[in-house]
Parts: structure tokens; sequence; C-alpha cells
């Protein structure tokens, strides 16, 4: 039972570790890419919710990988690959469409249909903000993240049924 609790602790302090890794880099990331342009306000609300959003989806990533954690290593590599790149437009969708409402309440239309319109649109914002300009560095990230849950993520051995 001690051998039981070691190992999901150690698991919550790598879980935890890996997110804010991946928090920090995101944000990196993305403040390498506007460093030489003019930092307005909304670009640094922006490099915060890619920092928030990437530690969110860490967390996701890690946290799925037990649904995998008998196969082989590609499906233990390409299964948190694509947990993680959703996990990661759809917080940061969500995060964009939270600072928008609450930054500016009175510009909202907060009826059901109005909030589902302003997140789907923050969603596809969000999303094209971080993939029209190529960013290769985030996708070496990924990829990058991908690898080390695959590695170092919840893993059984397989068991073969008669």
């Amino acid at each position: 039972m001690e051998k039981l609790t070691f190992s999901k602790v150690v698991g919550f302090i790598l879980a935890a570790a890996f997110a804010i890794v991946i928090g920090i880099s995101t944000w990196a990331l993305m403040v390498g890419d506007y460093m030489n342009t003019v930092m307005t306000q909304q670009t640094q609300h922006t490099i915060r919710i890619v920092g928030f959003a990437g530690l969110l989806a860490a967390l996701v990533t890690w946290w799925c990988q037990r649904f995998v954690a008998h196969r082989g290593f590609l499906v233990r590599t390409l299964f948190p690959l694509f947990i993680f790149l959703v996990a990661f437009c759809s917080f940061g969708g969500f995060l964009r469409f939270v600072y928008i409402h609450a930054m500016y309440p009175s510009q909202a239309d907060w009826s059901l249909g109005g909030l589902y319109g302003a997140s789907v649109n923050d969603f596809y914002t969000f999303l094209l903000d971080m993939l029209l300009p190529p960013r290769l560095g985030f996708a070496a990230l990924s990829v990058g993240a991908a690898v080390f849950v695959a590695l170092f993520g919840t893993r059984e051995p397989r068991t073969v049924e008669l």
C-alpha cells in the first residue's frame, strides 16, 4: 500500500512540474514571437492566456494518459499530442471568452445565443492566432510534450487475455 501512495505522490509532482514547465514554455514562445513588436495591453493579455491554456492543457493531457497506458509507444505519443492540442485550443478560447466578458461586460450579449456565438468566435480567434503564422516552436513543444508524457506518464503492462 505504501508503494501505491508513494507512486501517486510522485505522479502528482511530475504532473504539476510538467504543467508548470509547459505553461511557462508556451508563454515564453509567445513572448519571443512578439519580441520585436509593440506590446499592447491586448497582446500582453493574449500571451498570459496562452501560458495558462498551456498549463491547463498539460494537466489534462497528463490525466488522460491513463486511458492509453497499456498501449504501445506510438499510441501513447499520438493520443497525448491530440489531447494537448484540442485542450490547448479549447482552454485558450474559453479563457479569451472569459477575459472579454469580464473586461467589457456592457458590450456582451448575455443571452444564451449571444454567449454561444461569442464562445465559438473566441475559440476560432484563438485558434487562428496560434496557427496562422506558423509557429514551429509551438509544434515542436507539442510533440515534445507528447513524447514526454508517453515516456514518463502512466504506464501499465499489457495483459493478454486467453
